[in-house]
């Protein structure tokens, strides 16, 4: 169990600053929000070391198109919105995912006036080999957890997840997609 007594690095990086005064709760929450970052940087990291050569040329920005691509096509405002970017940015992306033979524009068979997108073989080959190296690797990080707590960590991310929909559902707010566009999205 966390003890509520430490202290935490500043923001700016200059020393401590004590947690004195605040709750278990606002203690736990603010451990969470300095946790889960520095998880998803290091789990990033780590499966782009170990896929540098499937990876190749991808980068972080088209691997979250391929990923969202991943079994669908959408058009280019899709996938704009889908990002929070704008259409010349994604359409930047995209044209270099084409380069690289990894998506594909299609007609829109119930209108010829709309391009779709979607995985080209290859990209769809290379998106299923992520994955399934990511839930690998994942497996072995959550080795240190029984049974029960990986049944826990679970049901907690359930909640969450159902949590921040409600909150999008009530507040008519979608969350940020890509807060920091630097770091990779989990696959």
């Amino acid at each position: 169990m966390m003890s509520l007594e430490r202290t935490t690095p500043s923001p700016s990086g200059s020393g401590n600053v004590a947690t004195a005064g605040l709750s278990p709760r606002e203690l736990l929450v603010e451990r969470y929000c300095e946790l889960q970052p520095q998880m998803q940087r290091r789990f990033s990291a780590l499966l782009h070391r170990e896929l540098r050569e499937q990876l190749q040329a991808v980068t972080g920005h088209q691997l979250s198109v391929m990923i969202y691509l991943r079994g669908q096509s959408v058009t280019m405002r899709e996938l704009a919105k889908e990002l929070d970017v704008g259409e010349s940015a994604a359409t930047a992306v995209v044209d270099r995912l084409v380069r690289q033979g990894l998506v594909i524009r299609c007609d829109d068979p119930s209108d010829r006036r709309v391009v779709r997108l979607a995985l080209s073989d290859t990209g769809e080959s290379l998106v299923t080999k992520l994955h399934a190296s990511a839930c690998k690797k994942t497996a072995g990080l959550l080795m240190s957890l029984s049974d029960d707590q990986l049944a826990q960590l679970v049901a907690t991310m359930e909640m969450l997840d159902a949590a921040s929909i409600a909150h999008e559902a009530l507040t008519g707010c979608e969350p940020a997609k890509h807060e920091n566009a630097q770091e990779e999205p989990s696959i």
